[in-house]
């Protein structure tokens, strides 16, 4: 014990001792490594914090719901399957009626067309909002009650006349209320989307954000007054998408069984053969949003190990150039009686502890950005300890792979070496 001890402070003293020689050489190895790791925790970081907000909005929601859609909104969202989105017909308002009139297991039930987010000209009178608003969207009246929206008082929902007559009436989050009728109730007052007048019938309680995103920072207006306005004259072939509801968690199930059965019959898809629409639950979706997750992580892993490779490539190099350096130390302490053993793990020690050192560095400066860059976003700072453990042993790894041929080299010289660096 008393031996590791000593080898401990020995190889301590000689890593400090050689970061006061060789300032310069030592940062810039140290470099490689800070930057690989950091960038490593900073992503790991941000992107925690953001499973972290979305489950945390999900569990929130009402998860006997779920969707059906042409493609996974998931996959679309990170620009993936675009190749098979081309095969697949869209979902139409007729399919929707007769989905409608043949469900049984399905309480609610809305059709919308949305732009997540939107670039819609917002304003009233010269009063113009300044960002972008969250979601743009059209649908019918029970969008508002699937997605969990709460009515303040004096507002109305969106009525079968509105979407018979085109109506061009409009419910606001709360976050447009703010902005754009600070001092005023906007209840019955005009609100101009693209400079096409529409009547405010309901404003929304406020519900927060979710990912960054502001929950409140949306329009929504009838389906067949959007699709007149800002989408095709045919709003009746329209792609659009199906969002349902079970009668409780017991019977989403049979619901989404039900509904993929009755569904498969309005395409008149045959046994045997595959769907060409897709239908997920929130909790499928946010699945698939981990596992794209994944596949950002894997590829942030494999970018910063080059990085990491580099920089241990630099460790062995130091290692290396301290070798030839000390080559008349090694020889005094083995005249002395040093055994090889000792001088071999003198500098694998070395080596690590350059390494590790490195690594806390960039884990204290990723950890720091990444949660920079939540709090910016308004989300809860957080610590990847996964990644922290890994990253710690990969140091530590890289410390041992690549000091190990310096410190094989430095334990067989023998104490003659040290006569020729007279």
């Amino acid at each position: 014990m008393n031996r590791i001890l000593n080898y401990l402070r020995d190889a301590i003293g000689g890593v400090l001792f050689y970061f006061g020689q060789t300032k310069l050489r030592t940062a810039l190895t140290l470099l490689g490594i800070t930057v690989g790791v950091s960038s490593i925790i900073a992503i790991m970081t941000v992107l925690t914090t953001f499973e972290n907000s979305a489950n945390a909005v999900v569990s929130d929601m009402k998860t006997n719901i779920f969707y059906i859609t042409k493609d996974n909104p998931t996959e679309i969202s990170f620009g993936v399957g675009g190749s098979r989105s081309r095969n697949k017909p869209p979902i139409t308002w007729s399919e929707y009626e007769q989905l409608k009139r043949s469900l049984e297991l399905t309480t609610s039930m809305a059709a919308a067309v949305s732009e997540e987010p939107s670039d819609r000209t917002i304003s009233v009178g010269k009063n113009e909002l300044k960002n972008r608003i969250t979601s743009f969207w059209g649908s019918d009246g029970d969008m508002l009650s699937l997605n969990k929206y709460e009515l303040e008082f004096g507002g109305r929902n969106l009525l079968e006349a509105d979407m018979n007559n085109s109506s061009r009436v409009a419910i606001i989050g709360s976050d447009i209320k703010d902005e754009l009728f600070p001092y005023s109730d906007p209840l019955g007052k005009e609100i101009k989307i693209d400079n096409i007048p529409f009547e405010v019938i309901g404003i929304t309680q406020p519900k927060g954000e979710m990912l960054g995103q502001s929950l409140d920072s949306m329009i929504g207006i009838p389906i067949s007054t959007y699709l007149k306005y800002f989408g095709n004259k045919g709003w009746r072939r329209t792609d659009l998408q199906l969002i349902l509801e079970s009668e409780s968690m017991a019977t989403l199930d049979a619901a989404t069984d039900e509904a993929i059965g009755v569904f498969r019959a309005i395409r008149k898809i045959p046994p045997g053969k595959d769907n060409n629409f897709y239908i997920a639950t929130s909790d499928q979706l946010m699945d698939t949003f981990g596992e794209f997750t994944g596949y950002i992580s894997i590829f942030i892993g494999l970018v910063a190990g080059i990085s990491l490779l580099v920089a241990g490539i630099g460790i062995a190099n130091i290692m290396l150039v301290s070798l030839t350096e000390r080559v008349k130390e090694i020889g005094i302490r083995k005249a002395l009686g040093a055994r090889r053993i000792d001088i071999f793990l003198q500098f694998l020690i070395e080596a690590v502890l350059i390494s590790v050192i490195g690594g806390i560095v960039g884990i204290i400066l990723g950890i720091s950005f990444g949660n920079v860059v939540a709090i910016i976003l308004e989300q809860d700072p957080t610590i990847p300890l996964n990644w922290v453990f890994y990253s710690l042993q990969i140091c530590a790894s890289m410390g041992i792979i690549f000091g190990l041929y310096p410190a094989i080299k430095a334990s067989k010289l023998n104490p003659i070496d040290s006569m020729r660096y007279e």
